[in-house]
């Protein structure tokens, strides 16, 4: 076991899955999102409006692309386009979850 280093504004990537909507049905899908860890005291400031938490501390993306498979950039426009869709911030928010508990699920 390491040594504990305490950070006290951490950031770290997290596997989110997306049950995305297309032609065929529902697929699974999923990219990396870097997030800021929050300490609990701001995270229940942001408790009423989830939007915004997930707005503050959504840092970056790998693995989304455009529907002509173009690597779309991360961009604060980018990522508010990508929250207008509820499927979107519902696997956003589980990862945002298991990354301040500590846990990152394995593809």
């Amino acid at each position: 076991m390491s040594t504990f280093r305490f950070n006290p504004r951490p950031v770290t990537w997290v596997t989110v899955k997306v049950n995305a909507p297309g032609e065929d049905g529902i697929e699974p899908q999923g990219f990396r999102a870097k997030f800021l860890i929050l300490p609990e005291e701001e995270r229940q400031a942001l408790a009423d409006n989830p939007r915004e938490a997930l707005r503050t501390v959504w840092l970056d993306w790998e693995g989304i692309v455009d529907i002509d498979g173009k690597s779309v950039p991360f961009s604060e426009k980018a990522r508010d386009q990508l929250m207008g869709y509820s499927y979107v911030t519902l696997g956003v928010a589980e990862a945002y979850r298991r990354a301040t508990a500590g846990i990152e699920t394995k593809n």
